[in-house]
């Protein structure tokens, strides 16, 4: 399993929320983060905005729940939750709240929703913004998105309902359309999705109970697309040798601005046994820096790369860069630093 790391989703550094713009993105979670209550959610702050579904039967406090302690092998693991909810795994006539996926398999174009269905005779709190995404690789659970998210706190009243919405759209991902790109972080639709399986997920608690007493809940689905090539943005605009390194120059940033400076994010491939986070391309896509150096170092078989590129960022490029990765069986090692213009 992968939960949301200090080097999962490096590209975040002044993003904006998945499920909505935020005025400002400092009132948001970042995922790799998930400390502010541990679950990503302000108790004190209530937003009661839920948009309830249909519920088909009154609310029936005979229902239950898998006992505390039940994480099921075919679900994520989520931090700081009790016990997982899996749908696939659940009689949904006994069980008091559940996730449900209305199909199993979409193709990309197509629309999935997810609806958690309070079944309970008690109000159940939760972040409608606070979804999560994995995809499963070699038996292995990688989170994908949101990269962060607002944190009113929603109540979904006993008897009814709130659904998700998801869709693929993986037009011109090839050929170098960004993903992490604040504006093509949404879910209806998400971008940069190859085929697999799917898990999404959300959490929250009921009124009685304490957020450290968490519920999580996991739909399982399959996308029916090919595999994503891993391909450098559009925004390499000119490559070349300098002895044994490749040198690329991105159009990213403002060399006019006064706090901008020049950086070089820096690609080294390793055979050696080091400590690194491993990846799939559904998680680099979501790194613009990452995703040019490794597909440059994969296209010219480059030991080394050099990517150069204006950045306002303190740090060069944040804090999260530096450091090794793996991806498709080789190492990368990631450093930063700010270069000299003469250089």
């Amino acid at each position: 399993m992968r939960r949301p790391t200090r080097r999962l989703l490096l590209a975040t550094t002044g993003g904006l929320a998945v499920a909505g713009c935020l005025d400002d993105p400092s009132d948001a979670t970042d995922a790799s983060d998930q400390s502010a209550d541990e679950d990503g959610i302000d108790p004190n702050e209530s937003d009661d905005t839920d948009e309830p579904g249909d519920a088909s039967d009154e609310p029936d406090d005979d229902r239950s729940l898998p006992p505390a302690g039940t994480f099921p092998d075919e679900c994520p693991d989520y931090d700081n939750v009790d016990l997982i909810v899996a749908y696939d795994g659940i009689d949904h006539e006994e069980t008091a709240i559940y996730l449900e996926p209305s199909t199993g398999t979409i193709a990309e174009g197509d629309s999935i929703t997810f609806e958690l269905q309070n079944e309970s005779d008690r109000r159940f709190s939760h972040n409608q913004y606070q979804w999560l995404l994995h995809k499963r690789m070699g038996g292995d659970w990688y989170y994908i998105a949101p990269s962060e998210w607002p944190e009113p706190l929603h109540e979904l009243p006993p008897g009814e309902s709130y659904s998700w919405d998801l869709s693929v759209d993986n037009e011109d991902i090839e050929g170098g359309r960004s993903v992490s790109d604040p504006q093509e972080k949404g879910r209806d639709p998400i971008r940069g999705l190859g085929g697999g399986e799917y898990a999404f997920g959300t959490r929250g608690w009921f009124e009685d109970e304490s957020n450290e007493e968490a519920i999580g809940f996991c739909a399982r689905f399959s996308l029916e697309a090919n595999a994503l090539e891993l391909t450098p943005t559009d925004e390499v605009d000119d490559t070349e040798w300098e002895d044994d390194v490749l040198v690329a120059r991105s159009a990213r940033g403002d060399p006019d601005s006064d706090s901008s400076r020049l950086g070089a994010y820096e690609l080294e491939r390793t055979d050696d046994d080091v400590d690194a986070e491993s990846m799939i391309t559904e998680t680099v896509l979501r790194n613009d820096r990452l995703r040019d150096v490794i597909a440059l170092a994969r296209k010219y078989d480059a030991d080394q790369v050099r990517l150069e590129e204006y950045d306002a960022t303190t740090p060069i490029f944040g804090s999260r860069e530096d450091g090794a990765y793996e991806y498709d069986g080789q190492t990368y090692e990631i450093s930063t630093r700010e270069l000299e213009e003469s250089e």
